[in-house]
């Protein structure tokens, strides 16, 4: 039976997808890997790899218009998942029976050979975000953030060739062209939120969800899960006392958020989840995967500094992330240019500079442990809302409150380019 693997990158982690290839080659040499390329990669690029690369664009699952609007709409981790399920499809229309899909900053330390077997039975394998029932919660990550993220968390995703998955890729690729976003207020979650639908649709006899604990271990189950050495093996146990004591081996670890470039230098640093505890347990894993970076660095030094293809307009000027959702809301809307790319006459770009729209914004990537003084802004707010009470009153500003949600997402402000 023809089994293989797969993950998706924009042309910077080229370098990250090689190691995971070698940690999948490692355990099993006889499974294909293949790496889908969401970005535009010139020759100049390319270094004789030993896996197959595909660049997306060229295996033809959308039209060159729905290519261009996905391509400007989405910021590159929404792009790179919204065409996960095309992949899929492709690798089907090449007679793989089973393809599993990984995230590229994950790393394999044991065989896979359960998710092969559960395979044989099943449509689907999937993993959740959490394994252990927690009535007290302790994990740095908010549960709430949790439910807007998804149960389950499709840096790993298990398929089988059948006609239920194809239907179910269909229906998904559907979704993904429109609903890619990363958008709490909508309850999306990129790729990863439509498959909190998998269990009502599939039920027990074409969906199976792993909850081994050594299986799609990351920064948001670290609280629950300790590494420990046996045997010259690296396995996972709970690290808390309120669910039934197991140890497994580590299949699979997912390296999300970290700084690549630093991590080779031995430098710990991420950029997700506020507040994460530095368990020391987890150097049984991190040193393996620095390692395994050091000893790929010609490549990973190769790719890791390019700029993703679909980043800028074509003079050179970065798209923010307010740009691409108030050029959706022009598609929503019926109004979107054909060529938002363009930096012309009368082109997107242009009408937005006309308004003062194209000044280099530094928020896209601001969250709540790198904005500089966080508490003096917030009270800035709390008083700017606490004079509206005054001004409106009780009445009116509940009113007030109610009616900015329709106005928190940047698609509904369109009337700007008037």
């Amino acid at each position: 039976m023809k089994k293989c693997v797969f993950t998706i990158v924009a042309k910077n982690y080229i370098g990250l997808a090689e190691i995971l290839g070698q940690s999948l080659n490692a355990h099993h040499p006889d499974t294909d890997f293949f790496i889908f390329v969401a970005d535009e990669l010139n020759d100049s690029n390319n270094i004789e790899l030993p896996y197959n690369v595909i660049i997306v664009k060229d295996i033809n699952s959308y039209t060159d218009d729905e290519w261009t609007e996905m391509t400007f709409k989405y910021n590159l981790t929404e792009f790179c998942t919204a065409i996960k399920p095309a992949c899929f499809q492709h690798l089907f229309s090449l007679d793989y029976q089973n393809v599993i899909y990984f995230d590229p900053d994950i790393y394999i330390f044991s065989p896979l050979n359960d998710i092969f077997y559960k395979m044989e039975t099943f449509d689907v394998i999937l993993t959740p975000q959490i394994a252990g029932i927690h009535v007290i919660y302790e994990g740095e990550h908010p549960e709430w953030a949790m439910n807007v993220n998804g149960i389950f968390n499709l840096g790993f995703c298990g398929m089988k060739n059948t006609d239920i998955t194809h239907r179910i890729t269909e229906w998904w690729k559907t979704r993904l062209k429109d609903n890619c976003f990363a958008d709490r207020s909508t309850g999306n979650f990129t790729d990863q939120k439509w498959m909190d639908w998998m269990p009502g649709l599939l039920g027990n006899n074409h969906l199976y969800i792993m909850q081994h604990l050594g299986m799609n271990m990351a920064p948001w189950n670290f609280f629950e899960r300790e590494l420990f050495m046996s045997e010259d093996r690296i396995m996972v146990r709970f690290r808390t006392s309120d669910n039934p004591q197991s140890e497994v081996p580590l299949v699979f670890l997912h390296f999300a958020g970290y700084n690549y470039s630093k991590l080779k230098k031995g430098v710990i640093e991420r950029k997700r989840i506020e507040n994460l505890q530095e368990y020391k347990d987890l150097s049984l894993a991190t040193d393996v995967y620095k390692q395994a970076i050091m000893d790929n660095s010609k490549v990973f030094d190769c790719f890791i500094h390019l700029q993703y293809s679909y980043d800028t307009y074509e003079n050179g000027y970065p798209i923010s992330s307010f740009h691409r959702r108030l050029y959706h809301g022009l598609v929503l809307s019926g109004k979107a240019p054909s060529s938002p790319f363009s930096a012309g006459k009368d082109s997107f770009f242009s009408k937005m500079k006309k308004k003062n729209m194209v000044e280099i914004l530094k928020f896209d990537n601001l969250n709540q442990r790198n904005i500089p003084k966080l508490e003096k802004k917030k009270n800035m707010i709390i008083m700017l809302f606490t004079f509206l009470y005054k001004l409106m009153g009780y009445k009116r500003y509940a009113m007030f409150l109610k009616s900015l949600y329709n106005y928190c997402r940047p698609e509904l402000h369109t009337f700007l380019l008037k």
